[in-house]
């Protein structure tokens, strides 16, 4: 069952995450089925996707595995691309975006609005990491049971 959880924690933190997040989009800004796709925003379901496989691989074959601590560094890594890399690559679309309302290139059919939003705020990725540990704790207690 180890290796089953190690599997499905993941994909279930990743899915409640990204659901999370439709519902709270569709919340604020109207029903869409494309923000079931959408990236950033609350939660992150990137990090709750690792965090709940650096958790399940804790708990499953011990912090002091190899699999525990390759995991740890890719969470970090993961989490560090979604609050700075794409933070960035965030604030370029923005400036882009200025320059086409500037030059009045908005008309252009072959041109369109790059995505200014890509990153996540620190809180988002708290909320993601919570979800992904708390999945991982009830779906491991709910497989041990069986």
């Amino acid at each position: 069952m180890e290796g089953y959880a190690i599997l499905l924690s993941p994909l279930v933190a990743g899915l409640l995450a990204q659901v999370a997040k439709f519902v709270i989009f569709s919340l604020k800004h109207g029903f869409d089925w494309r923000f079931l796709f959408e990236y950033g925003h609350m939660p992150s379901s990137h990090t709750a996707m690792m965090v709940s496989l650096t958790s399940s691989i804790g708990f499953l074959e011990g912090i002091q595995s190899s699999e525990f601590a390759i995991a740890v560094v890719m969470t970090l890594l993961v989490i560090s691309d979604a609050l700075r890399l794409r933070m960035y690559i965030g604030s370029y679309g923005k400036t882009l975006n200025n320059l086409i309302d500037q030059l009045s290139l908005d008309n252009e059919p072959s041109i369109s609005k790059l995505k200014e939003r890509v990153g996540h705020r620190p809180e988002e990725i708290f909320w993601g990491a919570l979800l992904g540990f708390a999945a991982t704790i009830i779906l491991i207690g709910i497989m041990t049971m069986f």
